[in-house]
């Protein structure tokens, strides 16, 4: 079995010296198919999933994140790959699978893993895309931060960067609306709006989740999303904003925002609704 993989190593590695400098596989990434409520969670995933691709050298990611996988493409590239994944709710544990084929070339692989929690998902995801391009035996540039695991039958489990309130201290970014927000060790931050608006928040570790949630007295200015004539009657009594994270590595957080938005049924109107939408911070 060793001689196996090196040898399809080694083919692997011909291959890449072979190529020229700049080459790269086009790999489209569809839709995650799935029967949860918690669609803000599958958004989470798929949005992860999109970032690790457009991240690997040797990867040209073409976001088809809108569209349902049905087997057929448009690319004319004999090489492209079609990537598509299912989550399937089993009492408290996700069946999460990922596919990935090259259909011109009649190739197909796929990685099946048992999670207990979608942020779970997120900590081994990258490993598992780099798992698949191995056996696909699509070429990769090598680098630190993008290395291709040897093909297993099971996973490999992901090496944890040490998560404590210490080592998330610092200044993270990654909202439209947001210009930073700042983690202090003694458990406490705050949040800086483009529009000017500081809110204080708690920072708490829940097991392997980092919860930051909205203190102080309410802001309009916390909803910039919200027309400012809506936001300044509805702030009095919202809930306090709130986020739940899980650490993927040293410089980022992915997870969900609970905040409100207009409701979608009559955008225009002055209701507005609680609302859950994926984030991704990133350390400065």
């Amino acid at each position: 079995m060793k001689r196996k993989s090196a040898i399809q190593f080694i083919k692997i590695l011909m291959v890449f010296l072979a190529c020229p400098k700049g080459f790269s596989v086009e790999a489209e990434l569809y839709a995650v198919n799935h029967t949860s409520t918690d669609v803000g969670k599958i958004e989470m995933v798929q949005d992860f999933l999109y970032k690790q691709l457009v991240s690997f050298s040797g990867i040209t990611a073409i976001d088809k994140r809108t569209m349902k996988y049905t087997g057929m493409t448009t690319n004319p590239n004999e090489d492209v790959i079609l990537i598509h994944a299912s989550i399937k709710e089993n009492n408290t544990d996700l069946l999460f699978t990922i596919y990935a084929e090259q259909p011109f070339l009649q190739k197909q692989t796929s990685v099946e893993s048992t999670y207990a929690s979608y942020y779970k998902i997120l900590t081994e995801a990258r490993d598992i895309l780099q798992q698949l391009f191995f056996e696909l035996g699509v070429p990769m540039t090598p680098n630190k931060t993008n290395v291709i695991p040897e093909p297993n039958s099971q996973q490999k489990t992901t090496t944890k960067t040490s998560l404590s309130l210490e080592s998330l201290s610092g200044t993270w970014s990654g909202e439209d609306n947001i210009n930073k927000i700042v983690l202090l060790r003694g458990g406490r931050g705050f949040v800086i709006f483009n529009n000017g608006a500081s809110m204080n928040i708690s920072v708490q570790l829940q097991g392997d989740t980092v919860v930051c949630t909205q203190t102080g007295k309410p802001n309009a200015s916390f909803f910039p999303e919200l027309p400012r004539e809506v936001a300044l009657v509805v702030a009095l009594n919202a809930k306090p904003i709130k986020w739940t994270l899980t650490l993927v590595d040293s410089k980022t957080l992915t997870g969900t925002k609970e905040t409100l938005r207009q409701t979608q049924e009559k955008p225009t109107s002055s209701a507005v609704e609680q609302f859950t939408t994926s984030v991704t911070w990133t350390k400065q």
